[in-house]
Order: C-alpha cells, then structure tokens, then sequence
C-alpha cells in the first residue's frame, strides 16, 4: 500500500467546520488533507506542507480568499487554487480567475465535480512542479557543464602553452650548452698547458651565454603569466636587431653541426610594434630548422633581411635533403615533425606562424625534395 506521504496534499482553508471535514472525509482515501480555519493558519501550513491545491471559500472573516489568493500568488505562482463560492458570489469567483485562481466551485458542491476538479489541479500543479524542476536541473547541469568546459579549456591551453614553453626553452639551451662545452675545450687546454685561452673570445661566449640564459628567464616569465588578462605591452622593435641577436646566438650550433651560416642584414632597423621575445622566438625557431636540416648534408644556411616600403621579408634558406610536398601543408600543424626520433616535438613552426601571424605577418615554404627548403617571413613596418 502507498505511504500517506506519497499520496498528493490538499490544503483546504474555510472558516467553517461544515465543509472542511466534509471535503477532508471526501477526499482521505486518495488524498492527505490538512485544513486551516483562517487565511494566515492556511499560509503557514502551505509554507511547511507545500501542497498539491489549495481549496479556498472567498469569503472569511478578517482576510478574505481574494486577498489570500494574492498572498499564495506570492509565495508560489504555480500552485493550483481553487475558489470556494457561495450563492451570488458569481461576480468575485470571476475577480478570483483574474488574480490567478485555477478554477472555482459553488457551494454546496458536488461530490463527483469536486473530485474530478481537485484531479485535475493536482496533476497540474506536478506538472508545472516537474517542469520548474527539470527546467532548473537542466540549468543546473549546463552551468556545471560550462564551468567544466572553461577548465578543460583552460587545462588544455595551459597544456599546450606548457608544451611550446618547454619547446621554446630548449632553443636558448641548446645554444648555452654549446658555448659552455666551447669554453670547457678551452679551458682544459688551457690547464693542460696548451694555447693560452682567448680572452677576448671567452668574454664574447659568456656574454652570449648570459643572453640566452636570459631568454630562458624572459620565456618562464612569460609562461608564468600566460591567460592573464593584461597581454604583454607591445612597442617598437628592431626586426634587423633581433636577428642579428639570433645569428650570433646560434653560431656556435653551426660550427658543432659542420655547417656554413651566411647573413646578409639591411643596415635599416626595419621597426615594427610588437613582442621581441615572441619575435626572437618566432626567428630563431626557423633559423635552428634550417642549421638542424642543413646538418644533415653538411650545408650551408642563408639568412637575409630585405626592407620593401611597408613591411621586412625575413629569408632563410637551407641546402637540406628538403620537404615532402605531401608533408608541405602538414608542417605549420602542432606537433607534426619530419624529426622522428631526433627529439623533434613539432611545436617549432606552429610556435613560429602564430607569433608571426599575430604581429599582422605571413609566413610561406618552398621546398625541393633533394635541394633544399626557403621560408619567407613577412612582417609589416611601423608606419611613420
């Protein structure tokens, strides 16, 4: 048998003993009953008992039912009411249907109406309860759901910036472990009584050591404050100073590599607004490519920096095995490398195409399997 507390609650609220227990033994097998002589009890059972439909007469001494319709209006705009209406009282059940009761019955009323109304409202006031439920659940849930696809969205962007972080750091590394292994020769030289070690030259290293040491530094900052919402002031920049900056770095990866670097740098500053250290990056990326690729035939890389009236093309060139034209549209792609098991992690272009795309600048490859591969950067120039 069902527990009385599943069964739908009725409150009725009449001022006369007559009809509320007529209507609470009429309605006791399927229904649990409470009832409320006056409209203030009625409020403050139908705030703890929280009904299925509320019975009312409209007419009660002291607060009437039009005012305590308005009242259970207040407290629950979907909560079944049904008006209770003597003789003649036809004009106030109207009024009654106009302030939001769900339907009226005369007095006295008929036992099967009654219930067949009471059925009806109550199904209702589920109805619209199950809804309000549902409709609250689902935002419930899609406000959980939002917030977890901003943190995974948030995760996973942190994870790719952690990636081109650990990437980009292995550039200055890479540079400062070959100059540190140069000094380290001429120091064991020099302990072993051989050529006295270049001073000059070992000054020239440490200097080039200390700037990629800062680098590293400049990329942790960097990565430290990745997703603020303050991006880093751009200004104006020197495209022809940062490259300079990148070919010295990397001199001692060519010499290690057996290969030849040539320049040929425009005494223009060629200045545009932007990010150095994203420039820097961006270069350098392309350049360490180049001297890996040529490595392998034990060729030369070409850099040069050619001003035009309103933007810097950036070419470098290497006399490497080439690219795969069916590998030539996959190479700006995160994590594609044509470096398997050389400790390629195919971040360096991608890294490289979206600095140069947010400084407003294209990058383009051409490449002949066998030959060699060109890549063009263009930047535009600050306009005066």
């Amino acid at each position: 048998m069902t527990a009385s507390t599943d069964l739908p609650q009725i409150l009725v609220i009449d001022d006369e003993m007559g009809p509320r227990e007529s209507l609470r033994m009429l309605l006791k097998p399927q229904y649990q009953v409470h009832t409320a002589d006056c409209v203030e009890a009625g409020i403050k059972m139908l705030k703890e008992k929280q009904p299925d439909t509320i019975v009312m007469d409209i007419r009660m001494p002291g607060m009437n039912g039009i005012e305590g319709l308005r009242r259970i209006r207040e407290i629950d705009p979907h909560l079944s009411v049904i008006m209770l209406t003597g003789f003649g009282a036809l004009e106030t059940a109207k009024e009654a249907l106009r302030l939001g009761a769900n339907d009226y019955i005369s007095k006295p009323f008929d036992a099967v109406e009654m219930r067949d109304v009471i059925g009806r409202n109550v199904e209702r006031t589920r109805v619209h309860r199950s809804t309000d439920n549902a409709a609250a659940e689902i935002k419930e849930l899609n406000n959980r759901l939002l917030k977890e696809l901003a943190q995974k969205e948030r995760l996973a962007s942190l994870g790719q910036a952690s990636a081109e972080f650990v990437h980009d750091l292995g550039n200055p590394l890479t540079i400062v472990w070959g100059y540190v292994q140069l000094l380290a020769r001429k120091l064991e030289k020099a302990e072993n009584g051989g050529a006295v070690a270049d001073n000059a030259a070992s000054i020239k290293e440490l200097n080039i050591i200390e700037q990629n040491v800062r680098v590293c530094r400049d990329l942790l900052n960097m990565w430290q404050s990745y997703g603020s919402v303050e991006a880093s002031p751009r200004k104006p920049i020197s495209v022809s100073a940062v490259v300079r900056e990148v070919i010295k770095g990397v001199g001692s990866m060519a010499v290690q590599n057996g290969t030849e670097l040539k320049s040929s740098i425009c005494e223009d500053a060629c200045t545009l607004v932007g990010d150095s250290l994203q420039i820097n990056r961006a270069i350098q990326n392309v350049l360490i490519n180049a001297l890996q690729a040529a490595s392998e035939t034990k060729g030369m890389v070409v850099i040069d920096c050619t001003p035009k009236d309103f933007y810097v093309d950036l070419r470098v060139e290497d006399t490497g095995p080439g690219i795969e034209e069916a590998q030539i549209s996959k190479i700006f792609d995160p994590y594609f490398t044509t470096k398997q098991g050389k400790s390629g992690t195919g971040l360096g272009l991608y890294i490289t195409k979206k600095v140069v795309e947010d400084h407003n600048g294209s990058i383009k490859v051409d490449s002949t399997p066998g030959a060699g591969t060109t890549f063009t950067i263009r930047l535009p120039l600050m306009t005066h």
